[in-house]
């Protein structure tokens, strides 16, 4: 198929160019938000608008999107509203923890005050904390309402995930191709443990809820065209082309048409695209992808639960210094060398069963988590930063899950 080959050709090369070959990582932080009004009933997407207008500076630009107001983005930070009013926030890179969270904790406060004048609040937790999913309206957007259409028909749990689930994601760069590779599989290695540390949803379907990585275990029954482990991770061939390939022959549910997003069909993207797919069109196809580690301009790791600010730093802290260390990193893939796609999968339903009791790929996941956590704080020199993980040692001092620890999570 000369088409997709000229795409595959196309895209290895998009990934290539966003390389980042000095080496020193920068993280880019987003984290997603239920918002409700104050006796917790969904909000009115139009009193959302008006409270995201209140924040917005001279300096930021509106994100219009299908003629209607869903935020803006500025030199700082980016305020998008998710598919379900979901706000997520999403801060331009840095390399110091620190400085993230003091720019997260100046808009967080800057957001609760904007919110609570419209009669609204936010809340950081992985699954909705007072609504039924389908109790929660969609945004009238084409994307979200492609999504929920073709979504519907492949798993069970799309409409938990899609209008009830919310996350803290880290974006990483990489320096080349073999670091790509490398931190892909690591980041999937570590999928489990980053879900076991940010588990955070107290409540699930409008009940108290007690089950472990409720969020993961939604995500496994989705789509399993675009969800789980990136397919081929541990292959000898993975790179950029097979990362390409997998996302190009898979189907697409939204595509672009004359610069608007439309529904595609299901169709896959030689379908859609000429040869010589633009930026555009790739940043539309590798939207329409899910993995647990996936690539846009950088390597986002999407496993942890939207968490309160001192678990945010603490997570934060652990992938810098984890990914920020190619002797770490190496000590990841070397400790779980052999691990396969399947392995990794069965580790996330482990420790959605039995917790703080799984085994993880044949070991137990409280003496996994302080080698990792161990590793951690080795690999870090600052004592300040070193600090920041103290959050979760204690979780796992206490083998507690945040839910556990925290009460409804602000």
């Amino acid at each position: 198929m000369p088409k997709l080959d000229e795409q595959i050709k196309t895209l290895a090369g998009y990934f290539a160019a966003d390389c980042e070959p000095d080496g020193k990582l920068t993280l880019q932080l987003e984290v997603e938000h239920f918002l409700t009004r104050s006796d917790g009933q969904p909000p009115a997407f139009a009193d959302v608008q008006a409270a995201l207008r209140d924040l917005q500076q001279q300096t930021d630009a509106p994100i219009i999107t299908d003629g209607e107001y869903f935020g803006y983005s500025g030199p700082a930070l980016a305020a998008t509203l998710g598919p379900a009013c979901q706000l997520r926030i999403s801060l331009a890179p840095l390399r110091d923890v620190q400085d993230i969270m003091d720019l997260y904790n100046r808009f967080y406060l800057q957001l609760g005050l904007a919110l609570a004048a419209h009669g609204l609040r936010a809340w950081t937790a992985g699954c909705h904390p007072t609504c039924h999913a389908e109790d929660l309206p969609l945004v009238p957007r084409t994307r979200d309402e492609a999504m929920d259409t073709y979504l519907r028909e492949k798993g069970a749990c799309s409409v938990q995930m899609m209008r009830a689930t919310a996350a803290t994601q880290v974006s990483i760069d990489y320096q080349d191709e073999t670091d790509f590779v490398r931190k892909m599989r690591a980041a999937s290695l570590l999928t489990p443990f980053f879900a076991l540390l940010s588990d955070n949803a107290p409540v699930y379907q409008a009940s108290r809820n007690s089950s472990y990585c409720i969020r993961t275990r939604l995500w496994q029954d989705v789509d399993r065209d675009r969800c789980g482990v990136t397919p081929h991770l541990m292959d000898a061939d993975f790179g950029y082309a097979r990362y390409a390939e997998n996302v190009l022959t898979k189907p697409q549910i939204t595509a672009l048409r004359l610069g608007r997003v439309r529904a595609a069909g299901g169709k896959i993207a030689p379908e859609l695209y000429a040869g010589h797919v633009s930026r555009h069109e790739t940043a539309q196809i590798l939207s329409n992808f899910f993995y647990d580690a996936r690539l846009k301009s950088r390597i986002e790791l999407r496993a942890a639960d939207s968490m309160p600010p001192r678990y945010i730093a603490a997570y934060v802290q652990l992938v810098k210094s984890v990914f920020g260390s190619p002797a770490a990193l190496q000590n990841v893939l070397r400790h779980y060398a052999g691990a396969t796609t399947l392995d990794i999968t069965s580790a996330k339903l482990a420790v959605c069963k039995d917790g703080y009791n799984a085994l993880v790929y044949g070991r137990p996941v409280s003496g996994e988590l302080a080698w990792l956590l161990m590793q951690a704080r080795s690999r870090t020199p600052s004592q300040e930063e070193r600090a920041l993980l103290d959050p979760f040692m204690q979780l796992l001092t206490t083998r507690k899950t945040i839910r556990e620890t925290e009460n409804y999570n602000e």
